[in-house]
C-alpha cells in the first residue's frame, strides 16, 4: 500500500517527492510531501486526503500530512528546464528569503557540528549550535537507521534550542523523513511549537534540506529551517518592553 500511495501522490502536478509510512493496519500514519511553489499547502493537504481516499480507499487523517514547499524561482533543475500543513524552503532547492552563510540558518542560530555514536542498534546524536548567548549542545537517541538518526539529530538540535527558550517556547519533533526526488535526497522535518506568545494551540512548522554531507546534518538544518522565523519572533516578543505574552496571536 505504501508504494501505491506514493505513486498516486507523485501524479499530482505540484508534488516533487513523497514518502508514506504505514501503521500496523496498513493505513498512512505519516505522509511527507516536497512540492513546488504555487499551491496553498492547506488546500493541497485536502486534495491529498481526498485523492488517497478516492483512488485507494485509504482513510487519511488530515493531521498526518506534512508539506514542505519549494521557494519561487528556486526549483531543482529538471523542473526549471521543463517549464500539518505549512513549510519552510530548503537551502539549496529552496533558498531562504535572506542570504545566509553555509551552515547558518539565520543570524541568531549557527549550526557548528554533529556527531553520531552507534551501539547495539541504537544511535546517539550530539549537535552543537551557536546562539546569540553562546554555544549550546543537545543530544538524543534513536534507532540506528537513516530515518532514526535523522529524527534523533533534529531532536538534539531542538533540545539545544529549548535550553534558551525556557518559559518562552518549546519545540518538539513531530515527524522526520527522507524523500527521494530528482536523484537527490531531502530530509523533511515537521516541528510542533508551543508558546504563550503564539496562542494556546501548538503550531506545526515544516523544514526541508537536501542531503549533502550526511543525513544528520541535513536533519539539523531542516529543523532549524522550520523554526527560524518563529524562534526569532518569540525572542523578539519576549525581549520587548512589556515582556508579556501575546495571547491573542492567531495562526
Amino acid at each position: 500500500m505504501k508504494e501505491a500511495a506514493e505513486a498516486v501522490l507523485r501524479e499530482l502536478p505540484s508534488v516533487i517527492g513523497a514518502c508514506v509510512r504505514e501503521d500496523v493496519f496498513g493505513h498512512p500514519r505519516e505522509i511527507h510531501l516536497l512540492v513546488r511553489a504555487g499551491p496553498n499547502p492547506r488546500h493541497l493537504a485536502y486534495d491529498v486526503r481526498d485523492l488517497l481516499e478516492e483512488r485507494l480507499g485509504i482513510p487519511v487523517d488530515q493531521r498526518v500530512i506534512s508539506i514542505a514547499q519549494i521557494a519561487p524561482g528556486k526549483e531543482p533543475g529538471p523542473l526549471v528546464s521543463g517549464g500539518a500543513a505549512t513549510g519552510q524552503p530548503a537551502p539549496e532547492a529552496a533558498a531562504a528569503e535572506e542570504p545566509v552563510a553555509a551552515g547558518a540558518v539565520e543570524p541568531r542560530v549557527r549550526f557548528s557540528g554533529v556527531s553520531t555514536e552507534s551501539m547495539d542498534g541504537r544511535a546517539r546524536v550530539r549537535v552543537k549550535l551557536e546562539l546569540a548567548d553562546g554555544a549550546h549542545a543537545g543530544e538524543a537517541m534513536g534507532v540506528d537507521t537513516a530515518a532514526g538518526r535523522s529524527r534523533a539529530a533534529a531532536t538534539a538540535a531542538l533540545n539545544a534550542i529549548n535550553e534558551t527558550c525556557v518559559g518562552r517556547a518549546r519545540f518538539e519533533v513531530e515527524h522526520a523523513s527522507i524523500v527521494e526526488a530528482f536523484e537527490r535526497s531531502y530530509v523533511l522535518v515537521s516541528v510542533l511549537v508551543s508558546s504563550p506568545y503564539l496562542g494556546r494551540r501548538p503550531i506545526s512548522l515544516v523544514g526541508a534540506q537536501t542531503v549533502e554531507l550526511d543525513d544528520e546534518s541535513a536533519a539539523v538544518l531542516a529543523a532549524l529551517k522550520a523554526i527560524n522565523r518563529t524562534l526569532s519572533l518569540v525572542l523578539r516578543l519576549s525581549e520587548g518592553p512589556t515582556r508579556h505574552p501575546v495571547r491573542s496571536a492567531r495562526r
